[in-house]
């Protein structure tokens, strides 16, 4: 609708009818006789719910995400610190054979 409202706009002044083009621009207005500004209005409020939408969606995954992100970097840490403490109590033997 505000697509079909902004050819209309750009339509009125080619044809000489600056003065309804301004109209309809500045208009507000309800039912058929609805202006730029109520369809522009429309249009705004349908994105803000489309918005609040992802951004609810996106705000639980951030959540969920880092709670992911915490229990899998401590068993990553915890594996690694396995992994040196393993390497160092493999490895010590080997200098010793060297003395």
């Amino acid at each position: 609708m505000y697509q079909r409202g902004d050819r209309r706009t750009h339509a009125l002044p080619a044809t000489g009818r600056e003065r309804d083009a301004v109209e309809f621009c500045t208009g507000g207005g309800a039912g058929h006789l609805q202006r730029s500004n109520a369809h522009f209005g429309a249009w705004m409020t349908a994105l803000d719910r489309v918005t609040d939408v992802n951004g609810q969606h996106f705000t639980a995954s951030v959540g969920t995400g880092r709670a992911d992100v915490n229990t899998e970097l401590t068993w990553a840490v915890g594996l690694l610190m396995s992994a040196i403490i393993l390497t160092t109590l493999g490895l010590r033997p080997r200098p010793a054979e060297f003395r």
